[in-house]
């Protein structure tokens, strides 16, 4: 028991740092950055379009990160601003171009195969109890947090 916190840290520490190669990989295939691709995706999803805040929030990103990463998808003409807050920037709703819904749909092409890849080896339930478990260490962290402010 003794090195369950080493094990368990490294072995997130790898996860997220394939993670990340693999969007930096597969992002430049599709003339974006990694970062893009999280935003893509969620904007894609939610056809209504997000606000800065509430795209943070499901990217797990720093609100000022997710700004300069809209303002990137804007620029290369994936991500327009509707014009519900007549001018201002902030509660601004992000949504995809037809454009940014093509690379969107790209994007989701690509993921669908990774995780396919991801799930190998694994039966529906062992898939079913990983995510139920991580997801109850992650509810543990969060009390944790909490409790120390």
């Amino acid at each position: 028991m003794e090195d369950v916190f080493e094990n368990f840290t490294a072995s997130v520490t790898r996860a997220y740092k394939y993670i990340s190669q693999i969007k930096k990989h597969e992002s430049l295939t599709f003339g974006i950055k990694g970062i893009h691709v999280m935003s893509m995706i969620y904007l894609n999803k939610y056809k209504n379009g997000l606000t800065v805040s509430e795209l943070a929030s499901l990217c797990l990103e720093d609100k000022a990160a997710v700004s300069r990463n809209l303002d990137s998808l804007k620029d290369m003409g994936y991500v327009r601003f509707a014009d519900s807050n007549a001018g201002k920037r902030r509660g601004r709703r992000a949504v995809l171009t037809p454009e940014g819904k093509k690379k969107a749909e790209e994007i989701n092409k690509v993921v669908e195969c990774i995780v396919g890849k991801i799930r190998e080896g694994l039966s529906d339930q062992e898939e079913m109890i990983f995510y139920k478990v991580f997801s109850r260490i992650n509810d543990n962290f969060s009390k944790y947090m909490k409790d120390i402010g």
